[in-house]
This record gives structure tokens, sequence and C-alpha cells, in this order.
């Protein structure tokens, strides 16, 4: 399913991120709200993660030096599998599926409209290396169907990460190459259990081009080690 945010649709977003607090509205909405209200509080992310709904899930990306909230709006049950779509109060959309961006409409920079794989293997059949391939479409530029054979393997604990509160030791690490790209710098993922001990990317980092490069990690914090 490929999915792209028109103007339109963030300016409904921002619309509704300025609603007035008595307002009416679904939890997936509250949700944008409570991001809109947390770009707008002062402090640091520890701070600010005390005004963070408990009932909505969160990222926290980061952006060069922006950082930015994005909030839980819902899950879309795909046929390859469930997509989380996450929203922030400035328009940002993000889709990821087990922790891969299979899109990413941002407020600037290049956008991802749609992303598929295939032989993409699971986080605990990786190994020490795998390959698999993948295809998406980019924006601006009209590039469609840009196909590309990535090599993923498992790598020691970075000591450059975005990574807050967490000990980078504590999460087995997979660095993604893209074999012969010249586009961006290597994805990085590093992958924790949830607490029905089931593989779980807690943190992550993505280009979309050479010049738009982002993290985003699971907040607040949690998970355990996968080693």
């Amino acid at each position: 399913m490929m999915f792209q945010m028109t103007a339109s649709g963030k300016s409904c977003v921002l619309a509704l991120a300025a609603c007035l607090a008595g307002c009416a509205i679904e939890p997936a909405s509250q949700a944008v709200v409570d991001a809109y209200r947390l770009m707008r509080s002062e402090g640091v992310a520890q701070q600010s993660a005390v005004e963070l709904n408990p009932n909505f899930r969160y990222l926290r990306v980061q952006i060069g030096t922006r950082e930015v909230f994005m909030v839980l709006g819902y899950v879309d049950q795909l046929p390859e599998g469930p997509v989380q779509v996450w929203y922030s109060a400035e328009a940002d959309v993000l889709r990821l599926r087990d922790g891969r961006v299979v899109g990413a409409t941002m407020k600037s920079g290049t956008d991802w409209l749609s992303v598929t794989f295939a032989h993409l293997p699971s986080w605990e059949a990786v190994g020490s290396q795998a390959v698999f391939a993948r295809a998406r479409d980019e924006s601006p530029g009209y590039r469609y169907g840009i196909k590309e054979k990535l090599l993923i393997r498992r790598i020691a604990p970075p000591d450059d990460s975005q990574l807050k509160l967490v000990p980078a030791s504590s999460l087995a690490w997979f660095e993604e190459t893209v074999q012969g790209g010249v586009d961006g710098l290597p994805a990085r993922y590093a992958v924790g259990l949830d607490g029905a001990g089931s593989h779980q990317v807690i943190y992550a980092e993505q280009c979309l081009s050479s010049e738009y490069c982002f993290s985003w990690q699971s907040w607040p914090p949690s998970g355990r080690g996968a080693h």
C-alpha cells in the first residue's frame, strides 16, 4: 500500500493539533494533540517525556539538531506484515514495519513514498550477515521503482549513536549497506526484546538521501538485550 501525505493532508494534521483541549476526538487524534503540546514545551527529552500521555506510544526522532516526538496513530494491517504509522505535530509521517522504513513523508528533505522488500530475513535469522533486495519510490524527482541490493551484518555496539538512556551494549546491533550505492550512509538498528520475548527494534538510523538522515528511538526508553 502506497502512502503519501498531500498538502491538504498536512494541513489537516496541523489543524487537528491546534484543537482546543475540550474537543471530543478519537484516541489517535488526541495523541497528535499531545505531540503538538510536547513540541512546544520547554526542557530536554528526559524532562518532556513526563508530559507524554502513557496511553499512547511515541518515538523520539532526531533530525540533525531538530528533535521531534512522533506518536503512533494506528497500525496498518497488510499482507506483508503490520505497519506502524507515526505522526509528529509538524506533519511528519513515518511508516515502519518491523523497525524498517516503508514510507516517510517528512517536513523537509527526501520522501520515500513506498518501500518493499524481497528475501528479507528476520532479525534473529540474520546470523553474521545476510543479503536481501529493496525497491522504493522517491520524491522529489519522482524516481519510481528504485531497486537496491542490501547487505546486513551484525556489528559491535557503536559509541557515536543518538541512543539515550539505554546502554548500547545491552542491545544487538546491525548495519545495513546498499551494495554499489552512493546515496547516504549505512542504516543501523539496535534490537532488544519486548515483554513477550520477541525481537524488537528499539533504535535505528536511516538516510533517505545523502543529505537527509535521521534516527529514531522508542520512547520512553524500554527493551531488554537481544544477545
